[in-house]
């Protein structure tokens, strides 16, 4: 999806959607910030740049980790997310850095040069349509002795909060195009020797990438269904789900309800998440 694309796709229904789900997200994919968080472990004082910041629930834990006398800027391409990040940075009273939050194309974006030491994202670098332009540009901001961390998706079968799930519906869907296993979109890092190669490319030195194993919790619930309806409108399941007729979904989720009863347990599915921790330097 091109940039463009991303803007209305992030600016409309989406992203609203996103917004009013923002605390689920946060506590879903809180495994995985953490993870990225302790592999970094920043420096207290330092100025950093959140990359795809969303509604910002990883850009105030960043904020808490770096401590009053830094500064954290969370940037992002959808307004309905930073809505709801502005008023979670309201709303939290803790002695953190300074937050502020801008709606921006951070792949586009002319950060002041030599202004920050860290750029830091939660699965907000995969969506670019130039990526090692993109993080050319972003790596302009960073201070001589600056350094990037990110954290993004490996591969989709590693991933049985993917995998499972569309192994259970794969049987009641149309034949799938086979996409550029590169193309922005989640998945677009899943390949470590690409994400090597990019930002290489882009000027970063001292690439380290380091696969990690994080949870994936839905829940949670009453009942198996109701975490396997929060399975359902996450991620790329949730479109294959939404183009499917009425009748064959209903029967594609009972087939996921099924498929996952044996990792459902005091109201939550837990499945495993396979993501990539990768840190560069300037």
């Amino acid at each position: 999806m091109a940039n463009e694309a991303q803007q209305e796709y992030w600016n409309g229904e989406v992203g609203e959607r996103w917004a009013e789900r923002d605390d689920f997200m946060a506590r879903l994919l809180e495994p995985a910030a953490f993870a990225l968080l302790e592999k970094i472990s920043p420096i207290s004082g330092i100025d950093a740049i959140d990359i795809g910041c969303g509604g910002g629930s990883q850009t105030m834990t960043l904020a808490e980790k770096i401590g009053m006398g830094g500064s954290v800027l969370g940037v992002d391409i959808s307004e309905p997310l930073l809505s709801r990040a502005r008023q979670r940075a309201i709303h939290t009273e803790s002695k953190r850095a300074d937050v502020e939050f801008l709606k921006t194309d951070a792949s586009t974006n002319q950060f002041t040069a030599n202004s920050v030491d860290l750029l830091f994202s939660r699965f907000g670098v995969m969506f670019f349509d130039d990526p090692v332009a993109a993080f050319a540009n972003l790596r302009h901001a960073l201070r001589p002795d600056g350094n990037l961390g990110f954290c993004c998706w490996r591969e989709k079968s590693a991933n049985d909060w993917i995998n499972l799930p569309y192994q259970a519906i794969r049987s009641y869907l149309p034949e799938q195009i086979e996409e550029d296993p590169c193309a922005p979109g989640p998945f677009a890092f899943a390949r470590h020797e690409y994400v090597s190669e990019v930002l290489e490319n882009a000027g970063f030195s001292g690439v380290q990438i380091t696969p990690c194993d994080v949870p994936m919790s839905f829940g949670p619930s009453r009942g198996i269904q109701d975490a396997v309806k929060e399975l359902t409108m996450t991620g790329p399941i949730a479109k294959l789900m939404a183009d499917l007729s009425d009748d064959i979904r209903a029967r594609a989720f009972e087939g996921v309800v099924e498929a996952l009863e044996p990792n459902y347990s005091d109201g939550m599915v837990a499945l495993s998440g396979a993501i990539w921790l990768v840190t560069a330097s300037k």
